[in-house]
């Protein structure tokens, strides 16, 4: 009986370990770019990688936040991507 219930425990643990992985952080420069605000008024804003490969299409993220000072502007931001429907939106964490 014991036995049984450390085996179901191991196995609830080792289902949960992928929810606490931590997703790592990645690094993105390029020229930010106004992008259409959200219907709540969040300002989003555009970035293209330029660091991703000319025989790709470059990889693009939107950035959540007041980022208007950075507009036409070339900066390399680090942070948390994730997806949000269709759209990759980077959560920054940095700016260089």
């Amino acid at each position: 009986m014991m036995l049984a219930l450390v085996a179901m425990l191991a196995v609830i643990v080792a289902g949960a370990a992928p929810a606490f992985a931590k997703v790592a952080e990645i690094t993105v420069t390029g020229v930010v770019e106004d992008e259409q605000d959200r219907v709540d008024g969040t300002p989003v804003y555009g970035i293209e990688d330029e660091s991703t490969s000319s025989g790709m299409s470059p990889k693009g993220y939107l950035l959540e936040g007041d980022y208007s000072a950075y507009v036409g502007k070339r900066i390399t931001v680090e942070g948390i991507p994730r997806t949000e429907g269709v759209h990759r939106v980077l959560d920054v964490t940095r700016i260089r």
